[in-house]
């Protein structure tokens, strides 16, 4: 056996190299431990409280964490910046608040060392463009404009778990900036997080189908995010994720036990309009799914408070439906049916601000409902006040048989159609789950009458849900259209009928296309002579006057006429009265 050519290592050499990694890997295995273990950390309750209310000391830490000085290395600054973490997780919301608030004031852009640099950049410019001077002034300004606090979410980043703090973080700085609307600074603290986590996740998550026999841990953070309808137990959460239906989210590598973004999916045959029967379904499986699934409804859809804003929704969708087109290739729809969140809110804003909702023409029908309720003897005058009192009557939403709600539904329909296509903010739309899916691409399809009976509906929008479709042909052109100008696409009625259709004007009321299968009533309203109409948007308040022939325009019949086989035609762009509300029609053939 030949004799080993290495030679034997010097005196002590061997154990400060079995040394080394040993630190490392123990002081990485103790920050770890500590993310893990939310009782094991470097601040706790007390500590934290106490050094919250020491500015000095807190800028010191935070310095510390964000420095990074030649010959330091990454030991140091990772170690106190996880005592920030500790120190805020151990904050209640005062004290968070002041954290966030020093770290966006504090440690933002430096103005001196910016106005340095770019003076120094200008100089190089002027005096020889294209050298070595220049590129190393221009790398400077760039460096000078990064504000600390990004920096800092950098080096958290890179801690194990860091990301989930960040996200965490966000979501609690959202939280205080509810309450702190006019902080410029914490303003800038959101935006420059928001774009952190935009580069960090946007492009780089896996989609992943969720069964009962995902992780528990999984799973039990899925029912814990879950926004917009509730679990009820175990068992709706495995009828949530099995046969007939499925629940997708987009996961990151580096954080394997926390859905970001989830979606649940019903595998149905035609479209949905009650969501209640979509949760209730006590067997949703298909015996011949390749027969009976036409259609694909996301009827939830919940990303983590502190990823709000980030684009990550309109990402799932699109993945999701690739995904089931190669399962079920046989799928002719994608619709989602959707909440209203912001319709009862929109309502009570309108009228604590004294604006008239009602029509002249719709002003009997409160009267009678009034006339006929508990409120009855009361002495209210006005129509106006009576609707309102109505609308604060808890029977109204609190009845069983709904009797009440459905003497009121021809308005209540006609004002959520309003609040949906026309109320804008900026030029999108107010209702921010309309907003998601119409700058998603989707185009608004079916307003439905009681489609969520649960306390949570009622109370938000009477109960109405929307049905928006993703009509893959149109999706691109949809999109950009909303974007520019706000232009929203409305899906004509395909021959069964009951369609959402375009209205342009505020106070003009959609054309009533009732439909005989009773699933979809179409969005409606009363329909009166042109001239009528005219006098009545005059009356309302509005100060607009409409012209005959600009209600020629918007009275078309409720069914336009199609060429044949023409399935992907426009009926051309209605624009409003004052030319501010624009709409595109096309036709959607959906199961």
């Amino acid at each position: 056996m030949a004799a080993s050519s290495q030679r034997p290592p010097a005196p002590g050499a061997g154990s400060l190299q079995a040394l080394k990694p040993t630190v490392v890997e123990r002081y990485w295995n103790d920050i770890a431990a500590h993310f893990r273990e939310p009782g094991f950390s470097t601040f706790d309750k007390e500590r934290s409280s106490m050094a919250i209310k020491d500015p000095e000391f807190m800028r010191k830490l935070l310095t510390t964490a964000i420095s990074n000085h030649p010959g330091q290395g990454d030991l140091v600054p990772s170690v106190i910046a996880k005592c920030c973490c500790d120190l805020f997780c151990s904050l209640d919301k005062q004290g968070k608040t002041e954290f966030l608030k020093l770290l966006a004031r504090d440690f933002g852009v430096l103005q001196e060392d910016v106005i340095r640099s770019a003076n120094q950049y200008t100089s190089a410019a002027q005096q020889d463009p294209g050298s070595k001077a220049l590129m190393r002034a221009e790398q400077l300004l760039r460096h000078a404009i990064v504000p600390g606090h990004s920096k800092f979410f950098d080096r958290v980043s890179r801690l194990p778990g860091g990301l989930k703090f960040l996200i965490d973080l966000r979501a609690d700085l959202l939280n205080i900036l509810a309450d702190n609307r006019q902080d410029i600074y914490l303003s800038a603290l959101n935006e420059s997080l928001k774009e952190k986590l935009q580069a960090w996740f946007v492009g780089f998550l896996d989609l992943q189908r969720l069964t009962w026999q995902s992780p528990a841990v999984l799973l039990e953070k899925v029912t814990q995010h879950e926004a917009v309808h509730k679990f009820k137990d175990f068992q709706d959460l495995k009828r949530r994720v099995g046969p007939g239906r499925r629940m997708f989210a987009l996961m990151n590598k580096n954080m394997p036990d926390e859905p970001l973004v989830f979606v649940h999916v019903a595998l149905v045959e035609t479209l949905s309009d009650n969501v209640q029967r979509i949760l209730n379904d006590p067997n949703p499986a298909h015996v011949d799914p390749a027969e009976t699934v036409k259609c694909a409804i996301f009827y939830s859809i919940t990303t983590q408070i502190g990823l709000s804003g980030i684009e990550l929704g309109n990402f799932l969708i699109k993945r999701v439906v690739r995904s089931l087109q190669v399962e079920f290739p046989q799928i002719e729809t994608f619709s989602t049916l959707s909440p209203i969140p912001g319709f009862r809110r929109w309502i009570d804003q309108n009228i604590g601000l004294g604006k008239r909702l009602l029509l002249p023409a719709e002003e009997p029908l409160v009267q009678q409902v009034f006339k006929a309720s508990a409120l009855g003897s009361s002495r209210i005058e006005s129509t106006e006040d009576q609707f309102k009192a109505l609308l604060k009557d808890p029977a109204l939403v609190g009845q069983t048989d709904h009797m009440m709600l459905e003497e009121l539904r021809p308005i209540l329909t006609r004002l959520c159609a309003r609040y949906l296509l026309v109320e804008k903010r900026r030029h999108l739309a107010l209702d921010p789950v309309a907003n998601f899916h119409l700058r998603n691409g989707a185009c608004a399809h079916r307003l439905n009458w009681l489609g969520d009976v649960s306390d949570k509906g009622l109370k938000e929008s009477f109960g109405m849900m929307v049905n928006y479709l993703y009509a893959l042909d149109h999706i691109e052109m949809n999109n950009q259209q909303y974007l520019q100008d706000g232009t929203i696409t409305v899906s004509a009625a395909d021959e069964d009928g009951g369609g959402l259709y375009t209205v342009v004007q505020e106070s003009v009321p959609l054309l009533t296309n009732n439909n005989t299968g009773g699933a979809s009533d179409a969005v409606g309203g009363i329909r009166r002579e042109k001239k009528t109409v005219a006098k009545e948007i005059h009356n309302a308040g509005e100060g607009r006057e409409a012209s005959e022939e600009a209600w020629n325009r918007l009275a078309k019949p409720a069914q336009p006429e199609w060429e044949d086989g023409d399935e992907e035609a426009l009926a051309g762009e209605l624009v409003g009265l004052d030319g501010g509300v624009k709409f595109r029609l096309v036709k959607v053939v959906t199961a």
